[in-house]
């Protein structure tokens, strides 16, 4: 065997020892059945089951002893992720957590959401209890995560900016650019009422991804509203007071850590 793929394996068995993620087998179904009781569930399309829609991608949070509990459910031949932003702008060193589906293996990997790259993240002794299942393009997950605050100035603050999106995995296993499907405003995901409101929506002169939506969450002074297209996100924040700022964010490439093969050189 050629000298630089051994290396290659090599290095890619170190990196995946180092990560030190086991993978328990999922025997459940992930449901929206206690969301907005037990659960805080962010989804596109709004409200979506996805057990009965197949373009459903779900995310639940539940507040624990030790931190959040976790259920991911979607459909992709690559991957589908989940990042938490602490100022609605995605790409700022947020927290991703990315469940994949590797030749019908289900994988599991912590990254750090770094402008436009994903950036694999050995230290993961904050995630725990990660169990996963594939069947066919049906991806579920649940893990729990300790220690996340969105705050330097106050303990235990669960307040984020949810970033639901999904990939395909090239031939190589590193995904391609992945495709933000909402972006939701400012909520507090221990909270089982923080549930999210969405509806389908065209921006003028931007192709927009057919299942994109806009993520919508009312307080007494504010309305936020999220247009997403592909890899693209704009992003309008209306004030009570008539005030408006916009931003957009482009998300383009991202790299994914190829699964270690078992097989040594012959």
């Amino acid at each position: 065997m050629d000298r630089f793929l051994r290396v290659f394996l090599v290095l890619s068995c170190l990196m995946l020892a180092v990560q030190g993620l086991t993978v328990g087998t999922l025997n459940e179904t992930v449901t929206r059945s206690s969301c907005g009781t037990d659960r805080a569930c962010f989804s596109t399309p709004a409200d979506c089951d996805p057990t009965t829609n197949s373009a459903c991608l779900l995310v639940s949070t539940r507040s624990s002893s030790s931190g959040l509990d976790f259920e991911l459910r979607g459909e992709s031949s690559g991957y589908i992720a989940v990042a938490l932003s602490v100022d609605t702008t995605a790409g700022g060193n947020d927290k991703t957590y990315i469940c994949a589906n590797s030749n019908g293996t289900a994988t599991f990997f912590f990254a750090l959401l770094n402008n436009n790259t994903l950036e694999i993240q050995n230290d993961t002794t904050s995630i725990s209890n990660v169990s996963a299942s594939v069947n066919s393009t049906t991806i579920q997950c649940v893990f729990a995560v300790t220690g996340l605050n969105a705050s330097m100035s106050r303990s235990a603050d669960n307040t984020f900016a949810v970033v639901l999106a999904t990939g395909t995995l090239s031939s190589d296993g590193t995904p391609s650019t992945p495709t933000v499907k909402t972006v939701t405003a400012l909520l507090d995901l221990s909270n089982p009422s923080s549930s999210n409101t969405a509806t389908v929506t065209t921006a003028p002169n931007v192709t927009t991804d057919a299942n994109a939506t806009t993520a919508a969450t009312t307080t007494t002074t504010t309305a936020t509203t999220t247009t997403v297209s592909g890899a693209n996100i704009g992003l309008q924040h209306s004030l009570s007071q008539g005030e408006s700022s916009s931003l957009s964010i482009q998300l383009s490439r991202s790299f994914h850590t190829q699964e270690c093969l078992a097989r040594g050189p012959s």
